[in-house]
């Protein structure tokens, strides 16, 4: 018998993150939305909103993926839409974007697009935040080669934003 046969062998990071991997590859994109008929209320009356896309990992930019371009496709589709935007107005709408690179250049991703607006307490009305009103999100993995897929996405889940805030604010 050898003389370390009896301590357990630990397995490498790599080797953990390459089962960990093989398992989400098996997984569909996972969708998570708060876009209930209470929290589309909270669009009613919105006049204009602010487009912000929050910082883009270093390796996805390489890859391929675009802050600037996120920007423009999501101020394009809200224009398209007849949507007002403004800097600082009544609301923002927000999109985050998370993607790691793993090994074998396969990308775990989670997007939100999130509406933003100032609120006050209802049992202090002098207190107010802002806070999340209305969202949307998905998450996944991609492969590097497809990472752009996450533009298709986004565009999704704008269309869903877009669809709530017109139920709420018809055009007349």
């Amino acid at each position: 018998m050898r003389p370390n046969a009896f301590i357990p062998r630990r397995a490498s990071v790599p080797r953990t993150a390459a089962v960990l991997l093989a398992a989400l590859l098996g997984m569909p994109p996972v969708a998570c939305a708060q876009d209930t008929q209470a929290a589309r209320a909270t669009l009613r009356g919105v006049k204009a909103v602010e487009v912000q896309v929050g910082n883009i990992d270093p390796d996805a930019e390489r890859d391929g993926l675009s802050r600037s371009q996120l920007q423009s496709d999501v101020e394009s589709r809200l224009r398209q839409a007849g949507i007002t935007m403004r800097p600082s107005s009544e609301g923002i709408l927000y999109v985050s974007v998370t993607a790691a690179r793993g090994d074998l250049n396969i990308y775990a991703y989670s997007l939100q697009v999130a509406f933003r607006q100032a609120v006050n307490l209802a049992r202090d009305p002098t207190i107010g935040s802002v806070v999340t009103t209305w969202s949307v999100g998905s998450g996944g993995t991609l492969s590097a080669a497809h990472l752009s897929r996450v533009r298709s996405i986004v565009t999704e889940l704008v269309d869903q934003f877009i669809s709530a805030y017109l139920e709420e604010n018809p055009t007349k």
